[in-house]
């Protein structure tokens, strides 16, 4: 609830400042990212980096769930490249891996968000021009009276036609095949190949795969008029196998290893149970085998929640053993609270 506020204050701060409302790809704000996305280059301005209107996209991971995944790694990437595309819509992310751009910075202080990106429209006007001239060859050769047994004009214009539209079909086609086989599918596939241990490129892949999601998520951010941050919240770590636990830790550096990724990670463990899981692998190599140290290097901000009291644990147990209706009532009573 503080966030939402947070978030609404600063929307409200923004507008009076800028006098610019914030987008989202929604109905019209749809049709108009998928434009942008096709024919546009988007620019990371001083204007942009000025904006304090935040809006945060809370994903949860219980690692328990995806325990028993030869890499439960791979289920914290496809949980959060899932997250993402149920987030903004399957389109725009589609649409982004075959036409879009990743932001590049402006040379100065330019306030020019959007570039138009010269060489799709050409290409585009190039074949929709020769597409438009095969077909005319073609009704000519088969309604023109005095031309239609000149069999040469038909097959050019149908030769010509055919090899235009086609490529127009192929970036339809690439469009549609990112719809319908996401990221985590992919991920997925390369996790089951029979390959999985020996495939060299595995990491590079899903590295790819990740950085074209924060490329997206970039480019959201000037489209929305506002900076995105994804919080990921990790759960239940505590509780599988050691080697488990170290691959999550280091897919979590691998994330963030770049400066400019929008990623927030908040990890919910015991750290008596993870350092003697970490002292187990065999990841602490050049690190004295301390797991505190290694913990220490991964968790930027670290804090304890302190000890509950006997009015907090009353309150768990009273709530413990309450039916699942009763826990289901509450949360609509405090929808309505907040409505």
């Amino acid at each position: 609830g503080f966030m939402k506020e947070e978030m609404a204050r600063r929307e409200e701060a923004e507008l009076l400042r800028s006098r610019q409302r914030p987008r989202s790809p929604e109905g019209w704000g749809l049709l108009l990212a998928l434009w942008y996305l096709a024919f546009y280059k988007p620019v990371i301005t001083e204007l942009h980096l000025r904006r304090r209107n935040m809006e945060f996209i809370f994903i949860r991971f219980s690692a328990w769930q995806y325990a028993g995944c030869d890499k439960l790694w791979a289920g914290l990437v496809t949980t959060l490249c899932d997250s993402i595309r149920h987030h903004f819509g399957a389109l725009p992310l589609s649409v982004y891996h075959v036409m879009g751009s990743r932001p590049r910075y402006a040379a100065g202080f330019s306030q020019r968000e959007w570039v138009l990106k010269r060489g799709t429209c050409l290409r585009l006007w190039g074949l929709l021009a020769v597409l438009s001239a095969g077909l005319t060859a073609l009704l000519v050769a088969l309604l023109v009276p005095g031309v239609k047994e000149n069999h040469a004009l038909k097959v050019i214009g149908s030769t010509v036609a055919s090899l235009s539209g086609s490529g127009l079909v192929l970036g339809a086609a690439s469009i549609l095949k990112n719809l319908f086989v996401s990221e985590k599918k992919k991920i997925e596939r390369l996790t089951n190949s029979e390959k999985f241990t020996s495939q060299l490129g595995f990491m590079s892949k899903v590295r790819g795969e990740v950085e074209a999601l924060v490329g997206f998520l970039a480019f959201m951010e000037i489209f929305e008029r506002r900076q995105l941050r994804v919080v990921l919240e990790i759960t239940s770590l505590d509780i599988c196998y050691p080697e488990k636990v170290a691959g999550v830790l280091n897919a979590m550096n691998t994330l963030l290893s770049d400066a400019n990724s929008p990623f927030i990670f908040l990890l919910a463990v015991d750290p008596s149970v993870i350092v003697p899981c970490l002292e187990q692998t065999s990841c602490l190599r050049g690190l004295a085998d301390n797991g505190y140290l290694y913990l220490n290097r991964t968790v930027t901000l670290p804090f304890s929640i302190p000890e509950m009291g006997a009015r907090s644990k009353l309150q768990c147990l009273e709530e413990a053993v309450q039916t699942r209706e009763d826990l289901m009532y509450r949360i609509i009573t405090r929808n309505v609270g907040r409505s």
